[in-house]
């Protein structure tokens, strides 16, 4: 991937200490701008979508020369039907997804929209056209996106080396017509393979005789609901969210609180970029981060997992350390007043393998 995506994940979901309640949400279009990239997504909130619980949520990425607002008649009543909100990104190039940075208008706007109502983030999925659904694909494999699952549509061939998200795979569904000149030229075969390669779950659905941008009436609604049957869920049940993160790939979940000079207290948030060992917390701004830790699978070392962490503050916080797999919990903490200090805990967790 190129290096923009990871400075996207740091950039991106720039969501404030104090957002708009949900259930505020205007529903129908709106427009989110994305100040990293200077392009735009459109929105779409069904009025009858219940906003007072999460709402599941599709990203969806345009063909090369298309636009947002093309799909908006297509994309509404299907939001209508089958109940999610539909975020549709404009790409930064004339060319299409992939080209300019769109990793950040996806991430920037994936939060921005989120902000007045309650994402559902096991049910955030990405599809795409042509250009977009190959985009669609390498931002769901090969950046740890966390999308629960991946619709293309009529899609080139892009390739993808490795899975960056070991914790989860998001079952994939393809759509091609053979008159499409992707399918005809060897993209269907060649993604077939690098999924077989790469172990990813896959649905096709191939239509007689269509071509590169049309379909039967019930392709449209058969892949959004196969999206909305996904939820992101590890294999231990760890499921990251902005309050938690899923660290030793998916085996131990971190989450923890703070209590400043004033009394006030408050959750450890989670910023989006990391590994599968590796994470960080922030407190009060997301932008000011206040802790790196690590979950590392020590058992051919010595028999345990370890957990080392960083911290640069002086107010007291406690953080959790969960292993999913037997439930043994340890609590590392800080008083306030103290200036923090890095620790490496490895003994612990006697719970190999």
């Amino acid at each position: 991937m190129r290096p923009t995506l990871f400075t996207a994940l740091i950039l991106t979901f720039l969501g404030t200490v104090f957002p708009r309640p949900a259930g505020a949400a205007v529903t129908g279009w709106s427009r989110f701008d994305s100040p990293g990239s200077r392009t735009y997504s459109l929105r779409y909130v069904p009025p009858s979508l219940d906003l007072g619980e999460a709402v599941p949520f599709i990203v969806f990425l345009h063909g090369s020369g298309s636009t947002p607002e093309a799909w908006q008649s297509i994309l509404a009543p299907l939001a209508d039907q089958l109940g999610f909100v539909a975020l549709v990104p404009r790409s930064r190039h004339f060319l299409g997804f992939g080209v300019g940075v769109d990793d950040v208008t996806i991430f920037e706007t994936l939060e921005l929209a989120s902000q007045d109502l309650i994402r559902d983030e096991r049910r955030t999925a990405i599809a795409g056209h042509s250009a977009g659904g190959a985009y669609a694909m390498v931002l769901a494999y090969a950046a740890p996106s966390r999308f629960s699952g991946v619709f293309s549509l009529s899609s080139p061939f892009r390739i993808v080396l490795s899975l960056a998200d070991p914790a989860y795979t998001a079952p994939l569904r393809m759509y091609y017509g053979t008159e499409d000149p992707n399918f005809q030229g060897g993209s269907f075969t060649a993604l077939v393979g690098q999924w077989d390669r790469l172990e990813v779950p896959v649905e096709t659905d191939i239509q007689q005789g269509a071509g590169h941008s049309d379909w039967a009436p019930s392709t449209l609604p058969d892949g959004f609901a196969f999206l909305l049957a996904q939820r992101y869920e590890t294999a231990r049940g760890c499921v990251p969210g902005d309050q938690r993160l899923c660290l030793g790939g998916g085996r131990f979940a971190v989450e923890g609180e703070w209590r400043n000079f004033q009394g006030e207290t408050g959750p450890a948030r989670t910023v989006p970029r990391g590994s599968a060992d590796t994470g960080m917390l922030w407190f009060f701004r997301d932008s000011n981060w206040e802790v790196l830790i690590k979950v590392l699978n020590g058992c051919g070392v010595n028999g345990h997992y370890w957990v080392l962490a960083s911290a640069t503050t002086t107010v007291e916080y406690s953080i959790r350390v969960t292993d999913l797999a037997t439930g043994q919990t340890e609590t590392y903490s800080n008083p306030l007043g103290t200036r923090s200090q890095a620790f490496a805990d490895t003994t612990s967790f006697a719970t190999c393998p």
